[in-house]
């Protein structure tokens, strides 16, 4: 039997998301491979990355690279480590490249992004502007874990406190998780930053 397609039903979540949709969610709509070739060359969509096309019609958004890489991710991932920081706006970092977090199993590996493998428990992520990110406790763990320069962690840690992004406990118990994988005394620098931020929090 075939399925019904649902172009305009594809195209309201495209739009919803800057322009992307995957694979995925065109087969949910009844959209082929044969058709989502055939609109890809008739300029209605564009492929950008294996699997993940956008509308062309779509305005390009403020958050249009995070969201290529979220639907990249077929949504299973997040915004991490530093791309998370420049997302929330804490500190003043520049990445050099978008950073992902996806739980395994995940093959994907053809795109432009750095992608980390682990847990995204639900606690520790969140949908902001539009993307799915990691919560500000977990990403700024994640960044200082990561190698972040330390200074834009206390930057990121008094901006995420200022805006009531994170409180001074929620911070210190992300800084324990994981204590393996860091590559520098995280819960030491975080405690270095919450002290700088809020004096006497020691």
């Amino acid at each position: 039997m075939s399925r019904q397609t649902d172009l305009a039903g594809l195209e309201t979540l495209a739009l919803e998301q800057s322009g992307y949709f995957d694979r995925h969610d065109a087969l949910a709509r009844g959209i082929t491979d044969a058709l989502l070739r055939y609109h890809t060359r008739t300029g209605r969509f564009e492929r950008m990355l294996p699997g993940v096309y956008r509308l062309h019609a779509a305005p390009i958004g403020p958050y249009d690279e995070y969201l290529l890489a979220w639907v990249w991710t077929n949504y299973r991932g997040a915004i991490s480590h530093e791309s998370a920081l420049a997302l929330y706006e804490l500190g003043d970092v520049l990445p050099a490249r978008m950073q992902v977090t996806v739980p395994r199993p995940f093959h994907r590996t053809s795109a432009p992004f750095q992608v980390h493998l682990a847990p995204l428990p639900e606690d520790e992520v969140r949908m902001y502007r539009g993307v799915r990110v990691t919560a500000p406790a977990r990403t700024i763990v994640d960044a200082a874990a990561s190698g972040t320069d330390p200074t834009q962690i206390h930057r990121a840690v008094h901006d995420a406190l200022a805006r009531g992004l994170v409180d001074p406990d929620t911070l210190r118990a992300a800084s324990v998780r994981h204590s393996n994988q860091y590559v520098r005394n995280v819960r030491r620098l975080i405690e270095e930053a919450v002290g700088g931020a809020i004096p006497g929090t020691r």
